[in-house]
């Protein structure tokens, strides 16, 4: 497998096609933090972290030992996205509240994290364009004071249509450093 290094405060952007290019591009990119003992939280939907786990277990990954250590959490994305809402819209509070928490006590005890995201994915898949933006910068806010690293995955055929600019300015808080 090929692994990806994350400097802590990378935002990336992983546009995919199938979800099997989605599991290996993430699987990658997790798979060093699984190495070096550092911690991991994945928030995908219950397909893509069974698929991932599996990955990262063919590849001899203790999945399930950092798991009961609690140094990886793995989130249903679809079970989280409604916690965080507000009147259609992702708020500041129950952001920091739920993942701005998990990201804070996985700090605190393993250093430096890699991190898997689908929620903002979810969003713009039932046309929510605002609220995934929304959601984008908050992440960008979070990744400004935490030892975090963090790739979003986007499958293709939902950035389609007629938000041209929308979709750029999805490109745009990907490249964006915090700092």
């Amino acid at each position: 497998m090929t692994q990806t290094r994350a400097s802590t405060g990378e935002h990336e952007l992983h546009l995919y096609e199938d979800d099997l290019t989605l599991i290996m591009r993430v699987a990658g990119f997790l798979e060093p933090a699984f190495r070096d003992e550092h911690a991991i939280l994945a928030v995908a939907t219950r397909p893509h972290l069974a698929a991932i786990e599996q990955r990262l277990r063919t590849d001899g990954i203790d999945v399930d030992g950092a798991r009961r250590s609690g140094r990886y959490i793995g989130l249903d994305a679809e079970v989280m996205l409604p916690q965080l809402m507000r009147n259609g819209l992702p708020t500041p509070s129950q952001f920091n509240g739920i993942i701005g928490e998990q990201v804070d006590t996985l700090a605190k005890q393993y250093g430096q994290i890699r991190a898997f995201g689908e929620l903002v994915q979810l969003l713009w898949r039932d046309g929510k364009r605002s609220a995934a933006l929304r959601l984008e910068d908050m992440w960008n806010e979070l990744l400004g004071f935490q030892p975090l690293s963090l790739i979003c995955g986007y499958r293709l055929r939902t950035l389609g249509g007629h938000d041209g600019d929308r979709v750029s300015e999805i490109v745009r808080r990907h490249g964006q450093r915090p700092n």
